[in-house]
């Protein structure tokens, strides 16, 4: 971690060297370390920006567990009902099948009591 050093009676020999009169260079030296340790206390580090963004990773990561953990209880979910609807569809087939077996057989009856006098008819006429 890098450190801020400021050296206020160094400053104040370089603005003394620079023409700045002795008691302006000290008061203006006094604001700046006022400034200096008024900000120190928010300056960010690389350790807190690391720490920060390892709590938040962690907050996704967790969150993006449990949105998945939803997801896949809502597929489980829609999967059960689809096998459930599957199933009474299946059931809902298989009454048709049979009732169109049903009619399959009344249309036998139907065909074979119309066609069979028709052919005995033919038949005794050709005797």
């Amino acid at each position: 971690m890098a450190a801020i050093a400021f050296d206020p009676l160094e400053y104040t020999h370089e603005l003394e060297a620079s023409g700045v009169p002795r008691e302006q260079a000290e008061v203006h030296a006094k604001a700046m370390t006022a400034r200096f340790l008024h900000n120190f206390d928010a300056l960010v580090t690389t350790d807190y920006l690391d720490a920060r963004f390892s709590e938040f990773e962690a907050r996704v990561d967790k969150r993006f567990v449990e949105s998945e953990a939803r997801v896949d209880k809502r597929f489980t979910e829609s999967d059960a009902k689809m096998d459930a609807g599957f199933s009474r569809l299946d059931l809902e087939l298989a009454g048709i099948k049979g009732q169109f077996k049903l009619v399959y057989w009344m249309l036998a009856v139907i065909i074979a009591s119309t066609v069979i006098p028709a052919i005995q008819g033919v038949y005794s006429s050709l005797l």
